[in-house]
Formats: C-alpha cells, structure tokens, sequence
C-alpha cells in the first residue's frame, strides 16, 4: 500500500516536535553545567583542602534561578540575532522583489496567492533571485512575516504546474512553523558557539586574548582556572556537535514533512517530482549567493555524495535526505515511476519556441504636402528628421488613396507629437533614428523596440532574466549573424569597436548630450557590440544583436553540458 502523505505528515510531525523538544532540553542543561561547573570552581578557589565535587552543590531554588536567567539570556541573544532576519537573509540572498510588468513574475505572484488561500490565508510575499540556478526557500518571523522565493531559473525551466508544487513545498515550511523553529535553535545555540570562539581564541593565544582575561598557571588557582576553561570547552564542543547532528536530522524530517504538506495543498505528487528531479539534476546551485545557507532551500545548492547516500554516516550529516527517496515517496503516491519522469522533464526542456516580437512599420513610406506640393516618398526615419512636419500637415501612405492629416495617421503620430522646444511627452527615443520606441514583451518582460531600425533599449537589471529565459526561437538569420560574431572572437584583430566620440549614442533615458553610451562587447566572452550608459544601465542593441547575444549563450551553455 503507498505510503500515504497524511502518514508521513503525522509521523515527521511527531519526530520534529521531540527532536526540538530535545534540543531545547539540551540548551537548558548545558546553561546548568556550565553554572555547577563555575560554583566548583569558586569552591575550590575558596578552600583547595576542603574541595569535593557534588552533583547537589546547586540547591533547587539557584538551579530555577540558572535556569531562569537562561532563558532571559536566550530571549536577549535570540531577539538580538532575529531582528530583521527577514530582509538580513534576503540581501545576502540578494533577492528582488517581484516586477508587476513581467509575465514570469505575475505567474509567481498568482501561485504564491493561490497556495496561500489553500493554506487558509496565511500572508506570504514572493521574491526572485536573479540566477540561472533553480533553487527555492522559504523564511519566516514571529512578526508574522512570511517569505517564499525562487529562482529565476525555476520560473524559466519549470512549468506551472511544477512552480506550483515547489511553492507548495515552501509554504509548508510557513505553516508548519518549520521556519521558526530552525530560527529559534539555531540562534540559541550560536551562544554557545560564540563563547566556544572566544575560547578557542584564549588556547591558540597561550592563555592570552584581547577580548579576554589572561589567566596564567603562576596562580593558586592558575591550574584550576585552565581545568575549568577546558571542561567547559570539552562541555561547548560536545554541545556544538549534539545540536548540529539534532539540527540535521530535523532538516532531514522537514524536507520529508514539507514533501507531503505540498502534496496535500497542491493534489499533484507528480508535478513536485518532477521539479525535484529537473533541480537536483541540472542547475540545482550554480551562481547562486550565500550558499552557507543551504538548510533552508528545497535541494541542497552545493552537490554532496553524504546527502544522496544512505546510511548512518549521510544519516548522521546531510541537510537533506536522499532526492532519490524523496522522488520515490511522491512517485508512489502518484503510482508513476522514474522513467516517466525524466520525460516528461526532457521534454519540458525542449518546449517550443515563439518567434521574437516584430515591429513591421519601417518598410511604409510616406509623402507629405509642403508648400503645395507633395514631398517624397519618406521611411518612418525620414519622417522624423523632417523639421517642417506638423500635426496638421497632409500625408499620404504610397499605396493608399486616403489623404489624411498627420496626426490622424496611428503610426506617424508620434513623430509629430513633439513640442515646439523638441522634447516628447515621456517616451524613450531611439537614439539613432530620435523616434519614440515602442514597449513590447520580450522573454516575459518589458523592453523597447525602435519601429524604423529595430534595435532594443534593456534596462541592465533585465538583461539577466532575458539570458535565463528561453521562450524566444531563433531563425536562421538569427544563427547565421551570432556564428559571424563567434568567428569574429576567434579572431579579435577582425573586430574594431569604433569610439569616435561623434558617433557614440545618446542614452535615451538620460537624455543629455553630455551623457554619451560606452561602446563596448557585452563581455570579452561574447563579442557582441552593444552600447551601455554606466549613469542608468541602459544598454542599447542594434538590430538582431539581442537574439544574436542569447543564442551565443545558450549554444554555450549547450555544449558545456553536453
């Protein structure tokens, strides 16, 4: 019989709630030890002769005052060291907050709603990391602040349904308290690990630190003082071990629990293996920051032999337990197997293509009436450079009978629509042919297309998500014209970057004569000329030169894998 998901939510849940039992159980001992252990100490300093060693040398009512005093001390370096956790984790992470213009961000933000309202209303905020790694985490507060982010890589390689199911998973870390919980021991035990430091520092020091007392054996009570130093050392490094063995095995039975809380949420065991697979087995860390932090991502980000092994060893140290047994659990709720999942994430990966967004305007021509007569035929550029053009002028498109004012005309309104004093009404100009560029959705966000030329205006930040994403086909042209750039770079003598000042470009945004575009490659490992403005990021491509930069990076990343 499967092993139902309700089964293993109800059995880690018991497992967790003991193990973190255990753990504070351990915090509140040591904090005893330690105090008998320096009551000792001063005892003996107080009489050598008369010194014996009890177990009772604390008397009850010092022992509520320990512990008491240990949970005040806790509370303070807990609350200390939790204070904007949130945002403190995120920059490390350096994660962003989600862009209401892009599709793949939309789509996240609707699945994170939809998996909240399942959760019963629970208020979760999305964030992306802007990586080709394809990664997710989940953190949480006693504020009630909730987190869930992923990569842009999950939202790139992965399908919905599949997002929908690792969002699942992170979820059931929020409500299952799983986020508070790691907070919680992992802050009450860094104490101790902090006091472990210092006197890891007095021992290499010779029994001297900056930081703290030296203590020298010239003393009565000198030997006493280094067997009491080392006790508690002995005491700390026993701790430090204990609780990170404690707090990999909770880990471990989290990652099972969270597995089978998403299923419940989601309906979809399937579609969570799947993700699993296609993350463990393909970009699971690459370029992602602050890997240190592995416990709270949904697969280990580093590769490690220990997490996908079995036995005690891999029992006793990975963060996570073995994808393959994960993977196995959720294939048998879904009664599916292994070899239908490599397909289905195979062919995922080799997802048709849609072609590039086309502005199909600079092939019109026009004539304009002037001093009565019609003047032309003029392109779209031509238009613009014209200084007698008004928005009552008369013009005809050569092919159309109907004579019509300029304004009148959708797709040479804008060249008429500047100002006596030459500036527009807020759009970014094509720095080359001065029109208005036009907004169009390329790799689910927005970027700016000139109508006449057809070059591309990207905000620096964007460039990233255009890279990672590979919703976009590339034509023959396409392919031929990023092969010519390749060749080129075999060959760097072939290749001159003109920097005449009197033909860089004006940023379109800045838009300030002063303000001039760097010509430049976009990296020495793709020679692909571009023009970049270090005041604002904007980067400038000219015709095909975008399409021509992801094929060289994809073709790329191709063959490194192959």
């Amino acid at each position: 019989m499967p092993y139902s998901f309700t089964k293993i939510e109800e059995d880690k849940s018991k497992t967790i709630s003991f193990v973190f039992s255990f753990l504070i159980f351990v915090y509140f001992l040591v904090f005893w030890l330690i105090a008998l252990l320096t009551v000792h100490y001063f005892q003996y300093e107080a009489n050598p002769q008369k010194f014996s060693i009890h177990l009772s040398a604390l008397r009850f009512s010092h022992t509520l005052i320990i512990l008491g005093l240990a949970m005040i001390i806790g509370y303070i370096h807990w609350n200390y060291s939790t204070s904007d956790l949130i945002q403190k984790i995120l920059r490390v992470l350096r994660a962003e907050r989600l862009n209401p213009k892009d599709h793949y961000h939309q789509m996240l933000q609707n699945i994170v709603d939809e998996v909240s309202v399942a959760t019963g209303g629970k208020k979760i905020d999305a964030v992306v990391i802007p990586t080709m790694a394809m990664n997710a985490f989940a953190v949480a507060d006693f504020s009630g602040q909730a987190v869930i982010g992923v990569t842009e890589g999950v939202l790139a390689r992965l399908s919905r349904a599949q997002i929908e199911a690792v969002v699942g998973h992170e979820a059931a870390h929020v409500v299952s308290g799983d986020c508070l919980a790691t907070t919680v021991t992992t802050s009450l035990f860094e104490l101790f690990n902090g006091v472990l430091r210092g006197l890891e520092s007095i021992f290499k020091g010779g029994g001297r630190s900056s930081n703290y007392p030296s203590m020298r054996v010239q003393s009565r009570g000198g030997g006493a003082a280094i067997i009491f130093l080392i006790l508690v050392y002995a005491l700390l490094a026993i701790t430090k071990l204990l609780s990170q063995l404690a707090r990999l095995f909770l880990s471990r039975q989290r990652e099972y629990r969270a597995d089978a809380v998403a299923v419940r949420l989601t309906r979809d065991p399937l579609s969570l293996a799947e993700a699993l697979y296609a993350i463990a087995y393909r970009w699971r860390g690459g370029g992602l920051a602050a890997q240190e932090l592995q416990s709270i991502f949904i697969v280990n980000p580093v590769f490690s032999a220990i997490d996908e092994n079995n036995g005690l060893w891999s029992e006793m140290f990975s963060t996570h337990p073995p994808i393959d047994g994960r993977i196995s659990l959720l294939l048998d709720m879904a009664h599916s197997d292994v070899e239908s999942v490599i397909k289905d994430v195979e062919r995922q990966a080799q997802k048709p293509r849609t072609a590039a967004p086309e502005i199909e305007t600079s092939s019109v021509q026009w004539v304009a009436h002037k001093d009565g007569a019609w003047q032309g035929p003029f392109n779209l550029a031509q238009m613009t450079a014209l200084g007698w053009m008004r928005p009552e002028t008369w013009v005809q498109r050569l092919g159309d009978n109907k004579v019509q004012m300029a304004y009148q005309d959708q797709d040479i309104r804008h060249v008429v629509s500047k100002a006596e004093d030459g500036q527009t009404s807020g759009a970014f100009e094509c720095p080359k042919c001065c029109l208005p560029l036009t907004t169009v959705v390329y790799e689910g966000t927005e970027v700016y297309k000139c109508p006449a030329c057809g070059g591309t205006l990207v905000r620096e930040k964007e460039m990233q998500r255009i890279i990672i994403r590979q919703e976009i086909g590339f034509n023959e042209r396409i392919i031929k014209i990023a092969e010519g750039i390749q060749n080129e770079g075999r060959q760097p003598e072939l290749k001159v970057i003109n920097r005449d000042p009197k033909t860089l470009l004006k940023c379109p945004k800045c838009n300030h004569v002063r303000n001039r575009m760097m010509r430049m490659f976009f990296t020495e490992a793709y020679h692909v000329e571009v023009d970049k403005c270090f005041a604002c990021g904007m980067i400038w491509f000219d015709h095909d030169e975008l399409e021509a930069l992801q094929y060289l990076i994809e073709h790329s990343l191709d063959r490194s894998l192959s």
